[in-house]
């Protein structure tokens, strides 16, 4: 049985889709709401599989509400039902499950319903990714490099990795990754790359290593390897005579970090490692 819900502000549509899906034996129905708020405060004590979320609602745009929906449950499948066409491409990048037009028929229910019972299970998790961030930021898993369909989830990953633990609100987020966004679009975007991000470590079965608590997101330091990190602690902990620790020198004099990313927000510390680098060089050439 697949469980699931609706969301939408007209209680008519919601009724319908209740008689519709009454006779789908794949489905158990677990509650209809009328707002988004409403819905999150039910999938907090709730699991679900699926919701049929409509985007245009007062209060909470759908595309938004579903950054904030994949904050409680990340293995949610979400499917956009709506009487608007103009947010397909949009529905398009957060890779929904499916994007259907109102009014929602039997034939176009079955083919959800189909997609639903054929998706795959979330991986296993794996062991400790490794994350890169002398030259290019890239995250290895199983020694393989993980694959990115949109660049802005891998740069929001790597902003978090950047603080390395520290609990980041979304509107610093949001902020150094959008700088020139007014606040409303800036918003719309961290939700969609957030969903976006959740969804790609879900698949890799790496979705442990973030966290979101109260708004605020973050690494868990402690559930990944990171060569920055490495070399920071041996670099606090003056244990620089070793051929680890000169490998990962010699990584940031030639690759730089960050480098080829290009991610602004990292120069400041791309120039404090420089200074690092010649610091501890000229000490150890004393």
């Amino acid at each position: 049985m697949i469980r699931i819900a609706a969301v939408d502000d007209e209680l008519h549509v919601l009724e319908r889709f209740e008689r519709m899906v009454s006779d789908v034996k794949e489905l158990e129905l677990c509650g209809l709401f009328e707002t988004g708020k409403e819905f999150l405060d039910y999938i907090k004590e709730h699991p679900l599989d699926a919701v049929f979320l409509d985007i245009e609602m007062p209060g909470f745009n759908g595309l938004q509400l579903s950054g904030q929906i994949l904050d409680i449950n990340e293995n949610i499948d979400i499917i956009f039902v709506t009487a608007f066409n103009q947010y397909a491409i949009e529905a398009f990048e957060l890779q929904v499950m499916d994007y259907i037009l109102k009014p929602l028929t039997e034939e176009r229910l079955a083919k959800t319903v189909s997609r639903l019972l054929k998706k795959k299970k979330p991986a296993a998790q794996s062991g400790k990714p490794f994350i890169q961030c002398f030259d290019d930021f890239e995250v290895y898993l199983n020694g393989e490099a993980l694959t990115w369909k949109n660049s802005k989830a891998k740069e929001l990953l790597a902003f978090l990795v950047h603080k390395r633990g520290v609990p980041v609100s979304w509107e610093k987020i949001a902020d150094a990754l959008w700088p020139d966004y007014d606040f409303e679009k800036a918003q719309t975007n961290f939700h969609a790359t957030t969903y976006l991000l959740r969804k790609r470590l879900a698949e890799a079965g790496i979705s442990q290593i973030l966290e979101n608590r109260r708004g605020n997101y973050r690494i868990k330091t402690d559930q990944v390897d990171c060569d920055i990190y490495q070399l920071e602690d041996m670099v606090k902990s003056n244990q620089l005579n070793t051929k680890e620790a000169f490998r990962l020198l010699e990584l940031l004099e030639q690759k730089g970090y960050l480098e080829t990313s290009g991610y602004e927000w990292a120069q400041p510390k791309a120039a404090e490692l420089i200074e690092m680098h010649r610091r501890v060089v000229a000490e150890q050439n004393n």
